[in-house]
């Protein structure tokens, strides 16, 4: 059966690095997947959209149906969106639940951790007024009641997360026996990775 990982947490708590980096990770192991980044997502799909309560659930809504119309495909899906609110969360799973299998990865992260690393300091401009219906700062945000993978990016370096989650993948069944047969080596996930990135730096993969 196809799956959706559908990465959530804060502005800034590290989601969209996450989840590409898990990608990577899937289409390594020869897996068909497609990543619907929350960002992108919204500019070219829902450009209609605000950021009210109402708006936000509607933009989790659809992509949690293109999610589901990719599994119901053969397609596996990784999503990264803040969804703030837990009848989202609830509405996502039972909608992508129909034709596939769902798992909430939770992107922990404090509050001053993820204004700290902003790129766009957005955190600071809400504070002062500029930016109304911020997550976290003038706008809630409810951490899931039971998520399937929490990964804390304030104490974990991404390589470490991005090893966390494969392995919790495998035990909750995700993949296949043969799916991550390849993985059977003295070196992480995460060292292989680094290895191939600083081979490509250095000009060996083109």
């Amino acid at each position: 059966m196809s799956f959706t990982l559908w990465f959530m947490g804060r502005p800034a708590s590290g989601k969209s690095t996450l989840a590409k980096r898990v990608e990577e990770q899937l289409r390594t192991a020869n897996l068909s997947v497609e990543n619907l980044d929350g960002d992108e997502v919204r500019k070219n799909l829902h450009p209609d959209l605000g950021f009210s309560r109402e708006e936000r659930a509607l933009n989790n809504r659809r992509t949690a149906f293109v999610c589901k119309l990719l599994n119901r495909n053969g397609i596996n899906a990784v999503t990264a969106m803040i969804t703030p609110f837990r009848d989202s969360q609830h509405q996502a799973r039972e909608i992508i639940e129909e034709s596939g299998e769902f798992v909430l990865v939770y992107v922990k992260c404090p509050l001053d951790v993820a204004a700290e690393r902003d790129p766009k300091n957005l955190y600071e401009k809400a504070r002062a007024g500029k930016i109304e219906k911020f997550t976290g700062v003038n706008h809630p945000f409810q951490t899931p009641i039971d998520p399937d993978i929490v990964v804390d990016t304030a104490s974990e370096s991404v390589d470490e997360s991005v090893d966390h989650v494969m392995k919790r993948l495998d035990d909750l069944g995700v993949f296949d026996d043969e799916t991550l047969s390849q993985y059977d080596f003295d070196i992480t996930q995460g060292e292989e990775s680094s290895i191939k990135q600083r081979l490509e730096d250095l000009g060996y993969f083109k």
